[in-house]
């Protein structure tokens, strides 16, 4: 799993995660720093997912390459059949046990309503389309205060996520959300995207080392 926190209002998206991905043998062991929120320019449109890895990024391509949408309410109208087919390949395909979930999170400026708007897709409702109300979401919980306002946005998200991290380290290692890497904040509004790096964590280097040793050890 990974850490996904966003706020939107009528006019922004921020979408900020991170960018530590880890083994699927090893339970947390580091396997390689990647990208989890991706940008579609020609649907004004921000992609984001949680659970089950890899998903997300298979969900990009196949909406860059096959599907027909001119902005995010058009793929709104297509997305939950068309998630609901590919999860069940993507399962069969790399043997992915039936209890896996995945969360697929949308945010789109929308040229029909000139307004920011966000959708939820979830395989536990078989991919049932539900619109997100404006506001601060964090997955999972963070427990600190944030401006209502977000006018410092790189600060505040780093202060989230420092907080889901002290939170996860006291779970147990089979039920932990690992994060770390580096964050990615994506900022949406009818002007475009922009991509900023609020800063990578303090055990940035320890992971790194970890997986180029990992990849070692298995090559």
């Amino acid at each position: 799993m990974s850490s996904l926190i966003f706020y939107t209002d009528e006019t922004q998206a921020l979408i900020a995660t991170d960018t530590l991905a880890t083994s699927d043998k090893i339970c947390g062991a580091p396997f390689k720093f990647t990208t989890k929120a991706f940008i579609i320019p020609h649907l004004r449109t921000v992609i984001a997912g949680i659970g089950q890895g890899g998903f997300c990024g298979r969900w990009f391509v196949h909406i860059n390459d096959w599907m027909v949408a001119n902005e995010i309410n058009s793929l709104n109208i297509h997305a939950p059949h068309s998630l609901a087919l590919l999860w069940s390949s993507y399962k069969k395909e790399f043997t992915i046990p039936d209890h896996a979930t995945v969360k697929i999170f949308h945010f789109g400026f929308s040229e029909e309503n000139m307004l920011i708007n966000s959708y939820l897709y979830s395989s536990v409702k078989n991919f049932e389309s539900e619109a997100i109300p404006y506001g601060l979401f964090g997955k999972p919980e963070f427990n600190v205060h944030v401006s209502s306002e977000l006018d410092k946005p790189p600060k505040d998200f780093k202060f989230m996520m420092d907080s889901q991290r002290e939170l996860q380290s006291s779970e147990a290692k089979e039920n932990r959300v690992y994060i770390g890497g580096e964050i990615q904040l994506i900022r949406l509004d009818k002007n475009g995207f922009a991509v900023s790096y609020p800063g990578k964590f303090d055990d940035y280097s320890a992971d790194e080392a970890a997986i180029y040793q990992n990849y070692s050890n298995n090559a």
